[in-house]
């Protein structure tokens, strides 16, 4: 047994465990000593490295979020920066682009208020108007190049009343002016018989239109037909259809005598107001009614294409309107159809144009269209009259069963209400228009033809088409269509076509080709 001392000693042991003993005790006390030191330099070393790791996992962790928050603000100032720099931009291009506008309309209206200026027939006064722009400074001429191209070149001026872009509405004189019809003649020795079916002209109508057209009044006799008469107080409604013929005709060929054959509007009165003037040997007869083909009985038809047929055969030249209800005649069957009696072959049948003139020239012309869709001129092809041959190099479009027939119209004259012919009917002065003003547009050119050659030109279309239309002596309508009602209408374009025929008119070419090809 051993006895331990109170101070860990073991009195029973040898001194050899003993020595063992302390050794340990020794070994013990230099791991404590160490122990101390290392805690002395930990609590001495910095903060970091004292840190447990736990914690200086969840530091860095820390420092990680601070770090992508701090790039997160400078993106995001830096993101702002540039939106701001792109704003402003975009800002100032508006100010640039408001600024151009703004110039861009302060000359747009300088240049109207001069257009405006110079709107008159009146070179002088159009120079004195642009000097005036010069000199005020709202026109710039440094260098005097406007002025002395207008004292040189004394260019035509846009008419007043209206832009040259514009159509206007015409005096008939200045419609025989635009188409050149031949100077000098006047319709002497001609006669022109007139169809009419209901109301009537009025005396006091006709002193007054040619009065302030300073021209003679013309000769105009009241012709009755089938007990029908000259009655403007019937039909109010039909006063212009008949005035404006007579007041047409009249300014165009002052000196021929005209005759008005009224007839009741029936298939009878039409066969018999065609023999009547045929029988009274007129030399052209001016016909501004008509009905689509399909509403008139076969037997109406036979007997009033034989009659126009004797009428021609006479060497008179029958002048027909193509109709206003474009390519399908009014009719509501979503087909084509053409107005009787344009279509038939014996007739030189007339469609419509709207014409742009300035100072008394054709500027432009295309196939007459209201831009409603409400009015067109008529053309097409006949369902009922076959292609006569001297259509047949024509390119006449086949007809709705597919076969071929008359192609109408032959020619065409302005039509369109806005730059049509300006007359007095029920005493106002009144703008019509339509295919019934075309008509005796051609009739009066025809009388002064008939005057300058010395003879009846006649039954003129067969030489229209074989000879007149290919030798490009007409005014081709290139542009514009007749369609309407949802209607796919034809086109105008070179040569003859289902919108204008060959052409409107150039009268003192015409007159001179006839001279030359007797």
């Amino acid at each position: 047994m051993t006895i331990e001392t109170a101070d860990g000693r073991n009195e029973g042991a040898s001194v050899e465990e003993r020595r063992l003993e302390r050794a340990v005790k020794l070994q013990e006390l230099e791991v404590r000593r160490r122990e101390a030191e290392k805690a002395s330099l930990i609590a001495k070393s910095p903060w970091w490295r004292r840190a447990d790791p736990l914690v200086m996992a969840v530091l860095a962790s820390f420092l990680a979020l601070i770090g992508n928050m701090v790039v997160a603000v400078y993106n995001n100032n830096t993101t702002t920066h540039q939106e701001e720099q792109k704003n402003a931009n975009v800002l100032e291009q508006q100010k640039q682009k408001a600024k151009d506008d703004l110039a861009l309309a302060t000359q747009q209206a300088r240049y109207t208020l001069i257009l405006r200026a110079i709107a008159t027939s009146d070179l002088d006064g159009a120079q004195r108007n642009i000097n005036f722009f010069i000199d005020s400074g709202l026109l710039d001429d440094q260098d005097h190049r406007i002025a002395a191209a207008l004292e040189k070149f004394k260019p035509v001026l846009p008419a007043a009343g209206g832009s040259s872009g514009v159509p206007q509405p015409l005096p008939v004189p200045d419609i025989a002016k635009i188409y050149n019809f031949p100077p000098g003649l006047d319709g002497a020795g001609q006669t022109v018989g007139i169809l009419e079916f209901g109301g009537g002209y009025r005396e006091a109508d006709l002193a007054t239109y040619f009065a302030a057209a300073h021209l003679p009044k013309p000769d105009v006799t009241s012709v009755s037909v089938d007990g029908a008469a000259n009655d403007p107080n019937s039909n109010a409604g039909i006063n212009g259809q008949v005035t404006l013929n007579v007041e047409i005709i009249g300014s165009l060929a002052p000196k021929a005598a005209i005759r008005v054959y009224f007839a009741p509007l029936s298939d009878r009165g039409f066969v018999d107001a065609i023999k009547r003037a045929t029988a009274d040997h007129v030399s052209v007869i001016s016909i501004g009614w008509g009905s689509p083909e399909s509403e008139w009985s076969p037997a109406a038809l036979r007997e009033t294409d034989a009659a126009l047929k004797a009428a021609a055969g006479q060497g008179i030249t029958v002048v027909v309107a193509a109709g206003d209800g474009g390519v399908t005649d009014l009719v509501k069957d979503g087909h084509r159809h053409v107005d009787f009696p344009a279509s038939s072959p014996w007739v030189l049948a007339v469609g419509g144009t709207e014409t742009i003139a300035r100072e008394q020239r054709l500027v432009s012309e295309i196939a007459w269209s209201d831009k409603d869709g409400s009015f067109a001129t008529g053309g097409g092809v006949s369902d009922l009259f076959s292609q006569p041959d001297w259509q047949a190099h024509a390119n006449v479009p086949l007809r709705n069963a597919g076969s071929s027939g008359r192609g109408v119209p032959d020619v065409a004259a302005v039509a369109s209400p806005k730059s049509g012919a300006l007359l007095v009917v029920d005493g106002k002065q009144t703008l019509l228009g339509g295919t019934s003003i075309s008509a005796p547009i051609w009739a009066g050119l025809i009388l002064l033809m008939n005057q300058g050659l010395g003879h009846n030109v006649g039954y003129l279309t067969p030489r229209l088409y074989q000879e007149i239309g290919p030798a490009g002596v007409m005014r081709a309508i290139t542009e514009g269509d007749n369609s309407i009602g949802g209607v796919k209408g034809y086109s105008a374009g070179p040569g003859w076509n289902a919108v204008a025929g060959w052409g409107s008119p150039d009268g003192t070419k015409l007159l001179n080709w006839l001279r030359t090809h007797p």
